[in-house]
Order: C-alpha cells, then structure tokens, then sequence
C-alpha cells in the first residue's frame, strides 16, 4: 500500500478579524506535500485571506498556522520557504527579465557564474529561452506571468502561492496559461496553493478544491467530487450548473434513495444520500449533460417537460424546459451540438429521463 501523502502546512482553527468583524471563521485546512490545490470562492468568501496568512502576509487573529508540524504563525514572511505569485506580477521595470529573476539568488549572495547558470535553466523551464536581455514592457502579458513564476521557483520554495494570477489575461491565453502552470506544477514538483473565482481554472488544474464562502470552508475535495458530490446546496449552485429539484428523502430500496416531490417520484443511488436521516427535505442534483431528451428506456428517472428555448453555445446546445407538474421551475439540458442538430423545438411536449446513478442528493 503506498504511504499516504505528507502534511505539508496545516492551518488548525485559524481565524482573522478586522475591528471586530470576523472574516475568517475557525478553519481547518491540510496542505499536502507536492500537490496542486485550489481555494475557490466568490469576492469575500476569504480565500485571498487564508493565503496572506499561510504566505505571512497577514497574522491569524488566533488558530496555528503549521509547517512540517512546527507553528509558523508568527514566523517573518522573509524565513518561509514559500514564494508569491501576483495577479500584477510586480516585475521591476527597470530590470531586464534576467535581471528579475536572479533577484531572488542575489539578495542570498549567491556568486555570479552560479545565478546565470539557474536563471539559464529556469527561463527553459518556462519556456523564455532568449528573452533575457528584454525588459517587462517588451513582453505581452503571459510572457510577464512566466516571469514572475520563474522568479518565484528559482529559489525553489517549498510552497508556491498563487494568487489569481490569471485574471488580467484574455479567455485564450488563460487557458493556456492554465496547461502549463499544471505542467510546470507536475515537472517541478512543488507545491501549489492557486487562488481564483473562476471554476473552470480549479477543475483544469487542481489536485484537490476548497471551496470557500463567508469565511468558511464548505468543502474538500478532487474536481470529481465536488463536481458530482458537493456535500450541500452551496456548493452545488455555485459549482457550475445543476438542476435541483425540491424533494422530500424517503428510504433505501433496490433501484436508490427514494424521493418524491412536485415533479413525481425519484431514485438516487451510489452517494452519500443514504447517510441522510428519512424524512427530511432535500435537493436532488442533477446535471444538465447527465439528461437525456425524449428517450431514456428503462431510465429510473422522468419528468413530463415543455420545451421553452434551444439555444446554440457554439460545441454545447442548451435546452430550457418547464415540467409540467411545476411550471415555475425550469431544469437544463445540454447536448453536443452536432449530435444534438434540432431534438426538439420551443413548444415540444418531451421526457426528460436520467439514471439513479447520475443524481445526487444533498439536505436542503
């Protein structure tokens, strides 16, 4: 069996108040050693805040902050081996970009032959081959992030922070930005903290997600879980696009988790839906590329739906729909478009049928 990987910085029921007002409830969050994680969360929801206090950026009102098992939490920014990585990359205008990122070598002392040599190797690694002599005006914005990522791992820290650094780029370069600070995270084997709002960056690149809101921590986990499993309704809306579907959570039979509502009768089955005490109401989850559109054979799950709209979302067609047993509702469907062509028309009476095991089931 292979060793369970090492805790690298842990935060144990750390908090932050600013007059008063807690902004940082009590978090607990284990940073494991080599991996990739994202903190995830709307403006406010205190993800920037719980990197400026594992960064020394900022001191935890209480709580410890633990590196390799040793508190850190009053430890100088300037002792950890950890290095940030800006939105504004905060690259030296004046200096070219060799100059940049030998800075960090040069204030340790290092002698000179040695520097060239790591910057030479670092500005490969992110592929900046040649552009030593230019300075950070000369560069488009993606060539500046790659700069200031080679800064940030010249030293090589323990801990890399990230914190959304991706967001003054245009959808395109993000995009690509986003491969290849995965790839850079894998060949260097360092450890990445990566802050965003954007859920497309944290599925692309994290090993595990934290989703975050007002200051706690909601849950943890791998893309594929709190994709398909979020742990409440919170995580669920905000994750991308799910239909939810009031429900009142009945008990465990052959086909799943029973459950009956306005829209008819349901099965779950396959999550942590049969933790859920009977009785209680709840949210069934259901993605919208999980639904099929009129036929669904032997499906465990049907509703009755009028179409309302079908729009083209260039490789994605989006359909809406109201069942007809709750017409104030609307649930989602997307199809590939060129598989999709035109299934079905505003208008249309259809099925719309799902199995027990592409749902999930949380307390409402």
């Amino acid at each position: 069996m292979a060793d369970a990987p090492k805790t690298l910085v842990e935060l144990r029921q750390v908090t932050r108040s600013y007059s008063g007002v807690e902004v940082l409830h009590p978090v607990d969050l284990a940073l494991r050693d080599g991996e990739f994680m994202t903190v995830l969360g709307p403006s406010g929801s205190g993800k920037t805040t719980i990197l400026r206090i594992i960064g020394g950026l900022v001191r935890p009102t209480s709580g410890a902050v633990l590196l390799d098992g040793a508190d850190i939490a009053t430890m100088p920014i300037n002792r950890r081996p950890f290095n940030t990585v800006f939105q504004d990359y905060a690259l030296f205008p004046h200096m070219t970009v060799e100059a940049n990122v030998g800075y960090g070598l040069r204030v340790r002392g290092e002698r000179r032959a040695r520097i060239r040599d790591r910057v030479a190797e670092t500005l490969s690694l992110v592929a900046l081959e040649g552009f030593g002599g230019r300075y950070p005006a000369q560069l488009s914005g993606g060539q500046q992030q790659r700069v200031a990522l080679a800064r940030a791992i010249i030293c090589e820290p323990r801990l890399i922070l990230l914190d959304e650094p991706l967001g003054a780029l245009d959808a395109a370069l993000r995009r690509q930005m986003q491969q290849f600070l995965k790839r850079l995270q894998k060949e260097i084997r360092t450890t990445f903290l990566f802050v965003t709002h954007d859920q497309e960056e944290a599925v692309t690149m994290a090993d595990r997600i934290c989703v975050m809101n007002h200051g706690r921590i909601e849950q943890i986990g791998s893309p594929e879980e709190v994709y398909y499993r979020p742990t409440n309704e919170y995580v669920a809306r905000f994750f991308g696009d799910n239909n939810l579907i009031d429900v009142s959570i009945g008990g465990v039979e052959d086909a799943g988790r029973a459950l009956a509502g306005k829209l008819g009768a349901f099965h779950c089955a396959g999550d942590s839906s049969s933790d859920i005490a009977e009785g209680r109401p709840g949210k069934l989850l259901v993605r919208p590329e999980a639904i099929v559109i009129g036929g669904g054979e032997g499906a465990d799950n049907r509703v009755r739906v009028r179409i309302e709209d079908v729009s083209f979302v260039g490789p994605v067609s989006q359909v809406l729909a109201r069942p007809l047993a709750d017409p104030g509702q609307v649930l989602m469907v997307k199809l590939q478009s060129r598989a999709a062509g035109a299934p079905v028309a505003a208008g249309e009476e259809v099925d719309l049928a799902w199995s027990a095991g592409e749902c999930h089931v949380v307390t409402a």
